[in-house]
């Protein structure tokens, strides 16, 4: 299944030259069929819900005050594309209000794709949001010998998981600084 126009259009506005951090997440968020509200991380538009953008920013970028609004986004994704940071999800359609059982089923049947991209991408290193899409992508993408910078789950930065983010997301980093 291929990804949604709105998405993919965007993600290809921001995508960089050369990337130097590829991360994956699970998906992007299911708008529940309000296209007037949808939100995503490369849509200029920053609410109080983009809690995956907020926190990458704030852990690249020294924890800048981010306000919500239209084109607020906007010079934090020119400064991530020109840093070479680029996110693709693993699930080419929103899943998070799939069943379980659904949503598994869609991210698995998406791995060799993604790990193929990722190939293409050759990023310099790799980082995996979410306990299911790390239990999905690390072994494959260790055995396609593609860098991965953690060796634990990195959680997804909502319900309280902030803090734990930004610090498995920073030792990452260092990983990826370090050139190891």
């Amino acid at each position: 299944m291929s990804e949604d126009p709105w998405y993919s259009e965007r993600r290809a506005r921001w995508k960089p030259e050369h990337v130097r951090l590829l991360l994956i997440a699970e998906s992007a968020p299911d708008d529940g069929g309000d296209l007037a509200n949808r939100r995503f991380f490369y849509d200029e538009y920053l609410t109080g819900k983009d809690g995956l953008f907020r926190e990458v920013v704030r852990s690249l970028y020294d924890n800048p005050s981010l306000q919500s609004g239209p084109n607020e986004k906007t010079p934090w994704l020119e400064r991530l594309k020109s840093d070479g940071f680029y996110l693709i999800d693993l699930a080419a359609v929103p899943v998070n209000h799939h069943s379980p059982v659904e949503r598994e089923t869609a991210l698995k049947q998406n791995i060799d794709e993604v790990v193929a991209l990722a190939r293409e991408l050759d990023p310099t290193g790799i980082v995996l949001v979410k306990q299911n899409v790390f239990d999905l992508l690390e072994q494959p993408l260790r055995a396609a010998r593609l860098p991965l910078l953690h060796d634990a789950m990195i959680p997804f930065p909502g319900s309280g998981q902030q803090k734990r983010f930004r610090e498995r997301f920073a030792d990452a980093l260092a990983r990826l600084e370090s050139g190891e």
